[in-house]
């Protein structure tokens, strides 16, 4: 089995090759449409921290060229990252280096969007239609973003027009007459612009692999449950009154009801759930402020909420929720806060910066129809510093630290007060270093401490499970990462770099059994782990219209839990391989092909086993034409090989699909 599956794959590896991929078309990824405010620190500029560890983009011509239509699809095509997906909520979970989502929290223009109560935000709810940028700090961020930034931070930037008038618009309709689309109309008049866009999904639901074989939870075919109906708005209104003065506020919007596939495993219970309703609602201001040549002050304020009802029903025909595992569960939770952040270049060849981050979190939560609400708040502040050090051409330091604090202020279960903690603090210093030699060779060195709080959840409750007892005590997680990379360009065009990267992880939170004679578990900070490995990328434009790119991932990731029975941790492969090629066959039409290469990983099963759910090719294929600037066509299908396979025991994934799509830009 695996022979015919790694042969599958190369087969299909070479015929990517020989095929030579495609250039760039259309204008809707231009850099300059990037809104500058929204980035927190930038690579653009050579800021020191970010080359003294890992900075990858995925820029807006990117996410069209690979139809990622979800921050989870557009961060799939990047090293050191990986997906699961499954779980009761059928949830998207993002993976960088073997750090998930809790630990590499998401924002958007530099606001926090994970979810007060479980520190949660699934990547594949957050759509890629407003967004001209993502960009993934690995190992040691910057300390500027503020708290919680144990494996590292994404961002999706929005997007600033920079034309009197532009806009753009994308349809995409596949085979299961799914269909998504998004518009976009922009100004740009000197001393103030604006942006405005949205975009719809109606889908039915998707379809699994002819390869799979249906059971008594899924007969294969449409997957059960798998519908969609989304729409999402976006806007935005800037002024620059004055250079090194700009001002914005913007707002972000997501409604959707989808279904809950349920699990595919016979031995594992069906469970039937839909969220009825799934909104988040993002409000900001940036203001950047130059005071003189030397000395600027950034500020955010913003507003975050998240909604939510989780429906659980009795059977397949989600009608009735008599049972007792039925249920109308409702969250209802907002964040507000704000950052400030100085900087100075006052001191020669020194960019100093300091910031200050506060964050209010509450939720609020309601088990079922007619029971009480319960309600959970806790502030969060950062005080943080960074010196970026240019010692010489060459040479170039970063030192900073970070000093955390989380305040518990409320655990209302419903019925009674719950016990809190005194507030708790966390210092986390990191350094690194950037070399230049041969002229063009960096090397960049770095390592630093970073922490995460424990989440409501953990500290107080586990939601619509009862048996779980609350423990205020929990400390925050900590992880030692280190960081060793080498990037060079090469002759005709070529360009290569490697990284050799390591994290030492203590005090994690695992829920575990206790003796108790009313609860039956608690989380508690006693797990430890070690990630270690390999990212290297090559890039090459040395055939004629042709832009090829492929990087591979070694990641061990091993369980160092005292008394552990196995150090195999869940959901994160040893292996992954991808490789995309773009060709220009001629001005109007191009082609694209990427294959992806997963190795096994270890699943728990519902008789709490670790198993492997087995490797995984996945390649993509589009042809594009350009007719007129306002005027693309494509023609494309995902998963060729129509390849069965499932991250998660019980979940598999969407089989072949092909699809058709139309955009432009004005």
């Amino acid at each position: 089995m695996k022979v015919s599956c790694f042969f599958k794959g190369v087969c299909t590896l070479l015929f990517l090759l020989f095929l030579a991929p495609t250039a760039i078309w259309g204008e809707e990824a231009k850099s300059g449409q990037v809104f500058d405010l929204g980035e927190v620190v930038v690579k653009e500029r050579s800021e020191t921290i970010t080359q003294v560890g890992t900075v990858d983009t995925v820029d807006a011509e990117q996410i069209e060229l690979t139809n990622s239509r979800t921050v989870s699809e557009a961060l799939n095509t990047l090293p050191g990252v990986t997906l699961s997906t499954g779980g009761s909520k059928a949830e998207s979970s993002i993976n960088i280096r073997g750090f998930g989502t809790r630990y590499v929290p998401i924002f958007y223009d530099g606001v926090p969007l994970y979810v007060p109560y479980d520190g949660y935000v699934d990547g594949s709810n957050l759509t890629t239609d407003n967004v001209s940028r993502i960009d993934v700090s690995k190992g040691v961020s910057s300390v500027l973003y503020g708290f919680n930034t144990m494996g590292g931070v994404i961002n999706m930037v929005s997007r600033k027009p920079q034309e009197k008038l532009e806009g753009s618009y994308r349809v995409e309709v596949n085979e299961d007459s799914a269909y998504n689309g998004n518009v976009h109309l922009g100004s740009n008049q000197d001393k103030f612009y604006f942006t405005l866009g949205g975009g719809l999904t109606d889908s039915n639901g998707w379809h699994l692999s002819d390869r799979f074989d249906g059971n008594a939870n899924e007969n294969g075919g449409m997957r059960e449950n798998s519908d969609l109906e989304e729409w999402n708005a976006a806007a935005k209104f800037g002024l620059t009154p004055a250079d090194g003065h700009e001002y914005a506020l913007g707002f972000q919007i997501i409604r959707k009801e989808k279904g809950i596939p349920t699990t595919t495993d016979t031995d594992d219970r069906a469970r039937y759930r839909r969220f009825t309703d799934w909104d988040k609602e993002t409000y900001y201001f940036i203001g950047n402020t130059g005071v003189n040549k030397d000395l600027s002050f950034k500020t955010r304020l913003y507003l975050d909420k998240y909604y939510n009802v989780l429906d659980a029903y009795d059977d397949a025909t989600f009608t009735t929720q008599d049972n007792r595992s039925s249920f109308h569960s409702t969250y209802d939770d907002y964040s507000y806060g704000g950052s400030l952040v100085a900087r100075t270049t006052y001191i020669p060849k020194n960019t100093l910066s300091a910031s200050f981050h506060y964050k209010m979190d509450v939720h609020e939560e309601q088990g079922d129809y007619d029971e009480a609400w319960g309600k959970y708040e806790q502030v969060m502040y950062s005080f943080g510093i960074e010196d970026d050090i240019k010692i010489t051409e060459n040479l170039a330091f970063v030192i900073g630290a970070a000093y955390d604090i989380q305040d518990p202020k409320k655990a209302f279960n419903g019925t009674t007060d719950g016990e809190l903690r005194d507030s708790d603090s966390a210092f986390s210093p990191q350094a690194g270093i950037l070399y230049t030699v041969l002229e063009d060779m960096d090397i960049h060195f770095s390592v630093g401490q970073k922490t995460r709080w424990p989440t409501l959840k953990e500290l107080y409750t586990d939601g619509l499970d009862d048996d779980v007892k609350p423990n205020p005590d929990l400390s925050e997680e900590k992880s030692t990462n280190w960081e060793l990379g080498v990037k060079k360009p090469l002759p005709y065009y070529n360009q290569a770099g490697i990284t050799l990267f390591y994290s030492d992880v203590e005090d994690m939170i695992e829920k575990v059994d206790i003796t108790d004679a009313t609860y039956d578990e608690q989380y508690q900070n006693i797990d430890e782990a070690r990630f270690r490995g390999i990212e290297f990328q090559f890039s090459s434009k040395f055939l004629p219209d042709n832009d090829l790119t492929f990087h591979y991932t070694y990641l061990d990731a091993a369980n160092k839990s005292p008394g552990a029975t196995s150090e195999n941790l869940d959901n994160i492969p040893e292996h992954k391989v991808y490789l995309s090629d773009r060709y220009q066959v001629n001005k109007w039409l191009s082609l694209f092909g990427s294959i992806e290469y997963n190795s096994d990983r270890y699943d728990t099963d519902a008789n709490d086993n670790q198993v492997k759910t087995g490797e995984f090719w996945l390649v993509d294929f589009k042809i594009m034409t350009e007719i007129y600037k306002f005027l693309n066509f494509e023609l494309g299908v995902k998963n060729l090989l129509d390849e069965n396979y499932e991250v998660e025991i019980g979940y598999p994934q969407s089989g072949r699909t092909f699809f058709a799509g139309i955009n432009g830009t004005l």
